[in-house]
């Protein structure tokens, strides 16, 4: 029998826009089902946070990394973290909405008035090259 790790609701005084959206939307469409994706409507979701390397917050969502908690955020959700323990999930209501041609995670409750705009610099990795396979279809430099 397997037991589901007990989940701790997490305190987020205003939702955010997860950081990186421009790097996971392989992620992030995947998290989808067809049925979701292809109504292109705002998708409910669930999303939990994890620690993560040098300090970072992750955004999971259907056990997926689909973001990170922006460095405005970081630290209160960070406490929350170390303080629900290894055992315990750390929580929070989400969507997944589509923002021109990306889609993006909402964390927290939907604002009256709708979404935010993204803020700027938020994604700064770069968009992955597209791979068949793991092979890369363009060739820098050919």
């Amino acid at each position: 029998m397997r037991l589901r790790r007990p989940t701790v609701a997490a305190d987020l005084p205003a939702g955010f826009h997860a950081a990186e959206a421009r790097a996971l939307q392989v992620a992030l469409t995947g998290v989808l089902s067809a049925v979701e994706r292809a109504a292109d409507a705002p998708v409910p979701v669930d999303v939990a946070f994890e620690a993560g390397r040098d300090d970072a917050v992750v955004v999971l969502c259907r056990n997926r990394v689909v973001g990170f908690v922006p460095a405005a955020y970081a630290d209160g959700l960070r406490t929350q973290v170390r303080a629900a323990g290894r055992r315990a999930h750390l929580v929070a209501p989400g969507r997944v909405v589509r923002d021109g041609g990306l889609r993006r995670v909402w964390v927290g409750p939907e604002p009256e008035g709708g979404l935010p705009p993204v803020p700027d610099g938020l994604d700064t990795l770069p968009e992955p090259q597209p791979t068949i396979l793991g092979v890369p279809l363009r060739r820098d430099g050919a």
